[in-house]
């Protein structure tokens, strides 16, 4: 009995820290009782581009929290994190932001983020595993709130593969729509032949790091078993047997034109052929990306139907990498100003009107199993089942972003037709060597 009182009372006194926006030493209530608490969120482009959904978002929560203000700014994914960095360095921070874990699991174990665990702990039960892992920092505490996620694979435009009587080498309507890398070749192979001019197959691009979830899965997939760490991601081993072949495979299909060499495109570039038909596939696509993109998704005058692919993969077995999205609260040492946040993380994520809204925003799925959604495509109903395909989450290993300044210039070496085991061999020992 006294266990179960203690427990009541201490999630009695977070509920009342969090959601009565009452600190310690009292200085949110001061300040609320004073007048509204004012945050600011820098919101990365994860619902479009424009802030629309921000903006009636903020408004829907601001109703319903009168002595709270948000103010709201949109960055950029190509000058944000640049942005964030140099705010922190001088102390002018955003308080608030929506974001993946490769930049705020960083930020946590960095000490510039407030921990979220009174808030998350309320909903963990309903949490999904994996995206509840990736938003831990290294001292075991959340500074993501999971929200959303979703996995990373390959998209064909259904029209065009239509057009051109290719349609049926897709075997995309049996369940798992898994494929071996010769179906995935004999389909390059009879694209190469029969797209007009100007046109490629697909793109493998190389110039940075963005995007390089899409290299690495392709990279991992073909033969198999080519895995980019070991089983306890302590040690990097993308230089065996495999990984050299799937390295091969890759300049024999540059050279016989299966596949444009994209050493100096950047992801965006390769998704933007993609999406005005002048590749028929992209080895970088999500529901996100696809959302995100809807402007931009011609063939022939009309959207096209993009058909989602797991990478081809002679074991059966493909990986994926997926994004998980979520919120961080910074901590700028005013307490009332971090409980005003975390109340923001709170409504967009259970907030019985907006969470679904923002998981429908988002084009993925909810990391809780308490928001329901409407699967209404047969991509989006495979999409939800592509779940059992996710591999490791690297992307809060400490070495993660290191790692990534020597993925793409490998890459890079191999589409240039360097030694594929020479370079895996030095991708390798780089990697490995970080600290």
């Amino acid at each position: 009995m006294k266990k179960l009182l203690s427990c009541i009372l201490g999630f009695a006194l977070i509920t009342s820290a969090v959601f009565a926006m009452g600190g310690s030493d009292g200085q949110a209530n001061k300040d609320s009782n004073n007048g509204p608490v004012t945050i600011t969120w820098w919101e990365f482009p994860n619902f479009g581009d424009d802030g629309a959904f921000e903006r009636s978002l903020i408004a829907a929560f601001e109703a319903k929290n009168p002595n709270i203000k948000v103010n709201f700014e949109m960055i950029s994914f190509q000058d944000g994190p640049a942005k964030i960095t140099t705010a922190i360095a001088s102390n002018t921070a955003p308080d608030f932001t929506y974001d993946a874990p490769g930049r705020i699991i960083a930020w946590g174990n960095d000490g510039i983020l407030a921990p979220l665990d009174d808030v998350v702990g309320m909903e963990k039960a309903n949490l999904a595993a994996g995206p509840v892992a990736a938003s831990k920092g290294a001292d075991g505490k959340f500074y993501m709130y999971p929200v959303h996620s979703g996995g990373f694979m390959m998209a064909f435009n259904k029209e065009m593969l239509e057009d051109l009587g290719l349609l049926d080498m897709l075997p995309y309507k049996t369940a798992d729509r898994t494929w071996t890398l010769k179906q995935y070749e004999d389909l390059m192979k009879a694209l190469k032949e029969k797209l007009p001019a100007g046109k490629v197959p697909a793109v493998f691009y190389a110039k940075s790091q963005g995007g390089d979830q899409g290299t690495r899965a392709f990279m991992v997939n073909l033969y198999g078993n080519a895995p980019l760490m070991n089983s306890d991601l302590t040690k990097y081993t993308f230089n065996g047997a495999n990984a050299v072949k799937n390295a091969q495979w890759l300049q024999k299909a540059v050279k016989e034109g299966w596949m444009m060499n994209g050493s100096a495109l950047q992801a965006g570039d390769a998704i933007d052929m993609y999406c005005s038909s002048n590749a028929a596939s992209t080895i970088l696509y999500s529901l996100q990306l696809e959302k995100i993109n809807a402007s931009k998704i011609n063939y022939n005058g009309k959207k096209f139907t993009s058909i989602f692919m797991p990478f081809p993969n002679d074991t059966g077995n493909p990986v994926l990498e997926f994004i998980v999205g979520g919120t961080c609260v910074f901590n700028n040492g005013d307490n009332a100003k971090i409980m005003a946040a975390k109340k923001l993380a709170h409504f967009i994520a259970t907030d019985s009107e907006w969470a679904p809204k923002v998981i429908a925003a988002s084009g993925l799925f909810p990391v809780s199993s308490k928001i329901k959604v409407d699967l209404k495509s047969d991509e989006q109903k495979w999409n939800a089942r592509a779940v059992k395909f996710f591999g490791a989450y690297y992307n809060t290993i400490p070495s993660f972003t290191e790692m990534r300044t020597y993925w793409f210039p490998a890459m890079q070496a191999i589409l240039n037709g360097q030694d594929a085991q020479k370079t895996l061999d030095t991708f390798v020992k780089q990697s490995n060597s970080i600290k």
